[in-house]
């Protein structure tokens, strides 16, 4: 009988090893792919990181490299100073992402050692015009170095940028070894930087009062809706798909004309046309720029928008932006802007974006100047060289402020300078760039 067990205890005993290791790498195997997928979530965790700092340290780096360029004209102490600042703070925020990516030691340390010096230099001078003292002429030399150091290695950023989207694994590391910098991987060019924003103050913040829209009477869907089809025209089709709160309560449509498919909102106050939207692809036409433009010009007019005048522009893919902004007994009111998109196929208008223009357009109460043209041109850095000057109306913080435009140049590039009608303070500094597609302000 014991002879009998020990038989079936030989025979079971394989069988039992033989289930523990099935066991056993069942659980390794689970245990792998728990393992697995965590790792997978912590790289794509570390990607975002990655791809995050490396975002913003191209944004921060161009606007670091703008605002030394703007330094170099500033004729302003306080302007001075709030550039200075800025560029203290966006040297510290790209020395920061630069720590982040994982290129390697010895890739990154030459450039933010540069980003670090940027930033010291800056702050020092920042702390030295707020006991007040001056920016001498040996500052001016190492601004006019830094600055382009900043705009070559910005440029060098943006084409690093277009490789990453290209999709070349340059941030996983393999890209770079030895003692490699980033300033020859980014293979630095001596030209300035090509992101544009589109006009002078287009970028203002939308307050919570519509004072153009002050005093009227609310509409309905149906009335919005016709009012819609009489400002677009050529309307076939038009439908509202529903309501929305922001930036103002409106009503929105989809509808289609002269064979674009549109989007649009109309606000209940007043039934204004907010917005005009579309995905139109427009890769030629048969209209100039010059034909856009007074297109452009007639349809506001003959929507009733008064006396605008065309700020910038700028054409890509077939369809023309444009910037017009109202204009008050010859001075340009800023504040009530009104962008334009155009088509070049055939001159329609098939975007339009007027919610700046229905916060803040009312008649204006616009004191006399205390200066005259010669006393605000006589506060512009002796580096700069007038070409011309003109009153306009530009938002400052939550109000607003008459000031002299004065376009000007250091022989090199162009510039805007706002120089405060009734102060002489410099209130504004923004660098003009102009390509084949338009002129645009930074």
């Amino acid at each position: 009988m014991q002879t009998e067990k020990k038989r079936l205890s030989d025979r079971d005993w394989p069988r039992a090893v033989a289930a523990a290791m099935t066991a056993l790498s069942v659980a390794l195997l689970a245990m792998g792919w728990a393992q697995s997928a965590r790792l997978d979530a912590a790289n794509a965790r570390i990607s975002a990181v990655v791809q995050k700092a490396f975002y913003e340290t191209c944004e921060l780096t161009e606007s670091m490299s703008v605002n030394l360029r703007k330094l170099l004209v500033a004729g302003d102490g306080g302007q001075m100073q709030q550039l200075l600042n800025e560029i203290s703070q966006q040297a510290q925020g790209a020395s920061g992402n630069l720590a982040l990516l994982p290129m390697g030691e010895d890739t990154v340390s030459a450039t933010i050692k540069f980003i670090n010096q940027v930033g010291d230099f800056s702050e020092s001078l920042s702390v030295r015009l707020a006991a007040g003292g001056a920016i001498g002429t040996g500052d001016y030399q190492t601004i006019s170095t830094l600055s382009e150091s900043a705009a070559a290695f910005s440029v060098g950023m943006a084409r690093l940028l277009s490789r990453v989207e290209s999709g070349e694994a340059v941030l996983d590391g393999a890209s770079t070894a030895g003692d490699e910098s980033l300033y020859p991987l980014t293979n630095p060019a001596a030209e300035y930087p090509t992101l544009l924003y589109d006009g002078p103050f287009s970028d203002g913040i939308l307050g919570d009062a519509f004072k153009a829209l002050a005093g009227l009477p609310n509409v309905t869907a149906d009335e919005a809706q016709q009012s819609l089809a009489a400002f677009i025209g050529s309307v076939t089709r038009i439908s509202l798909t529903g309501e929305a709160a922001a930036p103002v309560d409106c009503y929105e449509f989809t509808l289609t004309a002269g064979g674009y498919s549109l989007s649009a909102g109309v606000t209940k106050q007043g039934g204004k046309v907010l917005y005009v939207l579309s995905n139109a692809d427009v890769t030629e036409g048969g209209f100039t720029v010059s034909q856009l433009l007074d297109a452009g010009e007639a349809f506001l007019l003959s929507r009733g928008f008064g006396d605008m005048e065309m700020s910038y522009y700028s054409l890509y893919d077939g369809i023309l932006t444009v910037n017009y902004a109202a204009v008050q007994n010859g001075v340009i009111l800023y504040p009530d802007l009104i962008k334009l998109q155009l088509s070049a196929r055939d001159g329609a208008v098939i975007g339009l974006e007027a919610a700046h223009y229905w916060m803040n357009h009312v008649e204006r109460n616009l004191a006399l100047p205390v200066l005259n043209e010669e006393e605000a041109l006589s506060r512009l850095a002796p580096q700069l060289t007038a070409r011309s000057v003109r009153l306009s109306l530009i938002p400052v913080n939550a109000g607003e402020a008459l000031c002299y435009e004065i376009r000007a140049t250091d022989g090199v590039d162009e510039f805007l300078v706002y120089i405060d009608a009734a102060t002489g303070a410099e209130r504004e500094l923004m660098q003009v760039v102009s390509d084949a597609n338009g002129s645009l302000v930074m």
